[in-house]
């Protein structure tokens, strides 16, 4: 009866441990995301485009906190979330509010050390924040905006991933163009480039057997 009572017990211990894990991973994948914008974009005055390029163009002209906008840009996103994709709902709003509140208390903290150098801070950058994206992706999670529309359609359409981000991120970029500037424009889509091309890397394996499975 002993022997019967720890062979249930375990595979539910096994499964807290892989819940413990998956977590750390989320969270160290957020912060490597925040981290990244505060060091690369944001000193450049370029951005990730999507909810987070908003939020960025706020600071950049109005000095409005990065990752307060990043959360009440998000409500609408997640309510509709909410609705059709319950899942992804409830696995990305704990990251939308972890990345909402650690980019705006590191935000100050980390400019004093940002990178400005717009070839590194879009090249570099992009990818440092599309293997952050991409990586969540893979545990099914995302931080909200672009990256969460755009899983939203992949999985519901069965776009490619980074192809469907890279669109929804650059539809901000008409709005960029008018009123930050020509040069941040571009090179805030060599970032996103970048950025789709690190989801790409990180997800393709996953891509390639979905497709696989859809033959």
């Amino acid at each position: 009866m002993g022997d019967l009572n720890r062979s249930c017990g375990q595979p539910a211990e096994q499964q807290k441990k892989r819940k413990g894990k998956q977590s750390v991973s989320i969270f160290g994948a957020i912060l490597f995301f925040a981290v990244g914008s505060i060091l690369f974009a944001v000193p450049n005055q370029i951005t990730n485009g999507g909810l987070t390029g908003l939020s960025q163009m706020g600071y950049y002209l109005y000095k409005f906190n990065i990752g307060l906008s990043i959360f009440l840009f998000n409500i609408p996103l997640f309510i509709a979330a909410f609705f059709f994709h319950k899942e992804l709902f409830y696995k990305s709003a704990a990251s939308m509010v972890a990345v909402s509140l650690l980019i705006g208390v590191l935000q100050e903290p980390l400019l004093a050390f940002g990178l400005r150098n717009m070839w590194i801070g879009s090249v570099v950058g992009g990818l440092w924040m599309g293997l952050a994206l991409g990586a969540l992706s893979k545990m099914n999670a995302s931080l909200g905006g672009g990256s969460m529309l755009g899983k939203m359609l992949s999985d519901r359409y069965g776009f490619s991933l980074s192809k469907t981000i890279f669109f929804v991120d650059a539809s901000v970029y008409p709005l960029l163009l008018f009123l930050i500037g020509f040069t941040e424009t571009i090179f805030s889509l060599l970032l996103t480039f970048f950025s789709s091309l690190g989801v790409y890397l990180v997800t393709r394996k996953k891509q390639e057997d979905a497709n696989a499975k859809s033959l």
